[in-house]
């Protein structure tokens, strides 16, 4: 029965076009909440690599078979932006062939589209399927820990029995950062943890029509002011004004404002790069305030297309046609060449300072849910994917010599200078331990060693690590996030004037119950801290 469900699940997916998602990559990192690029095989091909996972099996996972010895098999789910890429199968079978011999296991990966992830992997759950590791990311980590979806990692010292490679490879106080209500339901991943708040990537081909020179000591990223970056966009929007000069997206949000976004969303925050553990309402800041006047700044200008708001072209994909200039994103080491990746040379701004959230860490980790059929395998298999280069790079990149290749200077190269084109695109930022990982070709060989110091060096929320429980408020939080999502497009697209809207906006919110998000949120911080001043 597992299998069927699964199949229907996917085969769902992968009729799941790519708007389906806002997301990002081949989506751009411009277009959804983790800047990261991936693309994906066409839908047909998805479909195609779903039926040949699900009918190439011999018996169902979670069973066992004969041997030299019994072999575990386990399914591991999580998304790509637009499904399940063509040699998934291919993947997954030299993944089994690696880990069969050693860990008497075998995998099944059952990838979604990132628009379905989060319901597929409800369904499942709910309805008892099998699932022995997913990923946290789109699925909201915080809402599966508090309903029983997951297991507790340290019940029966299931963490430090079969996972001492992990906790060596990512450390404890991260995994400290990951602990919901007490409680350690998810690991974090090894990547870029902070993100590069107030960044542009800006398509140099338009830089170079209007002679803009960088710095030359100004490195992968450009840091300007943000009167510095509207004269920019003003020089490109009148030599160029027949292109959209800069799309928005619903997530730049958490981009553009030095604010910690408790919990997930804008309702209850901390300002100044959470410097201070005080809950604040954003929409009476004036920092969302002077935000908000920026974009309608750009819109009244003509920066914007009028059809912004409706339009769910992926920025990436105006990008590469040449009918986008700029958008957002989030600044990290090898964001350019990321952002590259497409064909179309960009270049990177930013306005503010790097920043490192109170989700940033758990942002999405990999879980064992309940309904795993075998627990301590599962932990045996992700501490393989946190350790294991050859394991970690067949995840994250394919098949050597068929999807990439190493050049002299042992940096990961695509056939065509594209990933996504050969049948599987990267995994990236998501996978357990991209530090183990090859460094693609356009970037520093010490890409990921950059990486780390990025990491450490970013400022830090006095909330980083926390979680909320949504529990006492849900209702609230679904008022207020329906009132937000009323308004919130026009307002932060630049479409209505903010002086008068946002208090509107701001005044409906309170009347659904934002005071009683915020005052939970702040006694829920209060605990937190007061726990861990404790410990």
């Amino acid at each position: 029965m597992r299998k069927k469900t699964w199949a229907v699940i996917l085969s769902a997916a992968m009729l799941f076009t790519s708007a389906a998602c806002g997301a990002k990559p081949e989506a751009s990192a411009g277009d959804g909440p983790d800047n990261e690029n991936v693309s994906a095989g066409d839908d047909k091909a998805g479909a195609d690599a779903a039926e040949t996972t699900e009918d190439g099996q011999d018996s169902a996972a979670g069973e066992q078979e004969a041997g030299d010895g019994e072999v575990t098999r386990l399914v591991m789910a999580f998304p790509y932006w637009t499904g399940a890429p063509a040699d998934t199968g291919k993947v997954q079978d030299a993944i089994n062939d690696l880990i069969r011999d050693k860990l008497q296991i075998e995998v099944e990966l059952v990838i979604s589209d990132a628009g379905s992830y989060q319901q597929n992997v409800t369904l499942a759950l709910s309805g008892g399927e099998q699932m022995d590791i997913a990923n946290g990311i789109m699925a909201n980590y915080t809402s599966l820990a508090t309903q029983g979806y997951l297991l507790d990692l340290n019940e029966n010292d299931l963490l430090e029995t079969y996972g001492q490679g992990i906790i060596d490879a990512v450390g404890r106080e991260n995994i400290d950062a990951c602990y919901v209500n007490g409680v350690l339901y998810g690991l974090p991943n090894n990547c870029d943890m902070a993100t590069g708040r107030g960044c542009f990537a800006v398509a140099t081909e338009y830089l170079d029509g209007i002679g803009y020179e960088a710095p030359a000591d100004a490195g992968e990223i450009i840091r300007v002011s943000q009167e510095e970056m509207d004269d920019i966009l003003a020089q490109i929007h009148e030599k160029y004004p027949e292109i959209e000069t800069f799309r928005p997206s619903s997530s730049q949000t958490t981009q553009y404002l030095d604010v910690d976004f408790l919990g997930g969303n804008a309702f209850g925050v901390l300002l100044n790069y959470g410097a201070d553990p005080v809950v604040e309402n954003l929409f009476d800041s004036d920092a969302y305030m002077e935000y908000c006047k920026t974009m309608y700044g750009y819109n009244q200008s003509g920066y914007m297309s009028k059809d912004a708001i409706t339009d769910t072209t992926a920025v990436s994909e105006l990008r590469n046609s040449h009918a986008l200039v700029s958008y957002a994103t989030g600044g990290k080491p090898g964001i350019r060449n990321q952002e590259s990746a497409g064909g179309v040379p960009m270049t990177i701004f930013q306005t503010k300072e790097d920043f490192m959230a109170s989700n940033a860490i758990s942002r999405f980790p990999w879980m064992i849910p309940i309904t795993s059929a075998d627990p301590a395998a599962a932990m045996k298999l992700l501490n393989e994917f946190y350790t294991n280069p050859e394991l970690a790079n067949l995840l994250t990149y394919g098949l050597e010599g068929t999807h990439y290749t190493i050049n002299d200077e042992g940096l990961l190269c695509y056939p065509d200078g594209k990933e996504g084109s050969t049948g599987y695109t990267s995994l990236q930022f998501l996978g357990p331990n991209e530090f183990i990982c090859y460094v693609p070709e356009g970037n520093d060989p010490d890409l990921w060693e950059q990486t780390k110091r990025f990491n450490d060096n970013a400022k830090r929320s006095v909330a980083c690590g926390f979680t909320f429980d949504a529990t006492n408020v849900s209702n609230e939080l679904t008022a207020v996030q329906n009132v937000y999502e009323e308004y919130s497009k026009s307002i932060e697209y630049g479409f209505v004037d903010p002086k008068t809207a946002i208090p509107e906006m701001n005044q409906r919110m309170m009347d659904a119950g934002l005071d009683k998000i915020i005052a939970e949120k702040q006694a829920q911080l209060d605990a937190w801290l007061a726990a861990k001043s404790e410990s």
